[in-house]
């Protein structure tokens, strides 16, 4: 069903000194429930630069990136969704104006969706404060718009699992894990049980392979906390994680557990073209009105819309809506609407 516009006009208000403006929309023909405030909150974080996710980043949002023909944000809010999260506020850069437009169209029936706007890209905590006054008393369930988790509900360690815990656990921050053979790449975590013994970024001795997948869940103490002492980065950015990080040594009590399903990143091109393949369900995915002729098109190919293909020979790939090929041999590429070929 095609989202409801409850009230398209802009509100205005100013949180650290930053002006925001609001959009709400729902997604159901009856009236808001009420008792929102008193359930979770999610939100998604789709800014950044998305340096490496190159070329295709610079003709689109990270949020719009194609994955089997659907934009990132739609799989960030079917996750919280199913994860019992009902209402989110997407948060977009202050130059980004297709975002918002596209989260209202992507949302699943029975969301709620507000866009907040980050006016100017000052990191992940900026980011989640951006949402204002959405976030007062509330429980909130941060997503990064690049994460992308599969799974069964059910299961132990699943999202709506977790979700659940972290509500009834009493911490101020709660860490989604998953298992990597990259520790020192990446946030790390030690737990003892659910509980976090240790926070560590990149450690050059891992203590855990379990890392932070980019889901973070705050109490509102914790948002408070955010709001009235920000740690700031070697950048100047107020980075949640780098926060959570210094209340826990400070003595905020934090959770954790590890997610057991798929965990896939769509952060760069090799991995947003995984992703693509471990999706997939058919060798390959066109789009209703690409044109492909007198193409052999092997496993892992997706064509966007309006993609125009001909006398081409593909194999793990993605091409990009509105590109344009003819007589193209390719495997292992991302190919953006402008013909840029981009071997992983």
């Amino acid at each position: 069903m095609r989202p409801i516009v409850r009230d398209h006009h802009p509100t205005f208000g100013v949180v650290a000194g930053v002006w925001l403006r609001y959009y709400r929309y729902t997604t159901t023909e009856g009236d808001l429930v009420a008792d929102l405030e008193s359930s979770p909150l999610g939100v998604i974080l789709t800014g950044g630069r998305a340096t490496r996710l190159r070329p295709l980043s610079e003709g689109m949002p990270k949020s719009l990136i194609p994955l089997l023909n659907r934009p990132l944000i739609s799989y960030s809010m079917e996750m919280l969704l199913r994860a019992g999260i009902t209402e989110v506020v997407v948060v977009v850069g202050g130059q980004d104006d297709r975002t918002g437009p596209a989260a209202l169209d992507a949302a699943p029936a029975g969301m709620t969706v507000h866009i907040a706007v980050q006016a100017k890209p000052r990191g992940s905590g900026d980011a989640l404060l951006s949402a204002g006054s959405l976030l007062d008393g509330r429980y909130v369930v941060v997503a990064a718009v690049d994460t992308v988790l599969r799974g069964d509900e059910d299961a132990p360690g699943s999202l709506s699992k977790q979700v659940q815990s972290f509500l009834a656990s009493g911490v101020d921050a709660w860490y989604v894990l998953h298992e990597t053979d990259r520790p020192r790449e990446m946030g790390i975590v030690v737990l003892d049980g659910e509980r976090v013994l240790h926070l560590e970024e990149k450690p050059a001795e891992p203590r855990s392979n379990l890392a932070l997948v980019g889901i973070w869940m705050v109490s509102p103490r914790a948002v408070e906390r955010l709001r009235a002492n920000s740690t700031l980065s070697v950048r100047g950015e107020i980075e949640l994680s780098g926060t959570l990080s210094v209340m826990h040594a400070e003595g905020y009590p934090m959770g954790g557990a590890e997610f057991h399903g798929d965990w896939m990143d769509t952060g760069t091109l090799a991995s947003l073209l995984a992703t693509q393949r471990a999706l997939l369900t058919v060798p390959a995915l066109v789009a209703p009105d690409a044109t492909v002729e007198d193409c052999t098109l092997g496993l892992n190919v997706v064509v966007g819309a309006g993609a125009q293909l001909r006398g081409c020979t593909l194999r793990d790939v993605l091409v990009v809506p509105g590109a344009h090929l003819d007589g193209v041999v390719a495997t292992n590429e991302v190919i953006t609407a402008d013909g840029t070929r981009t071997r992983v």
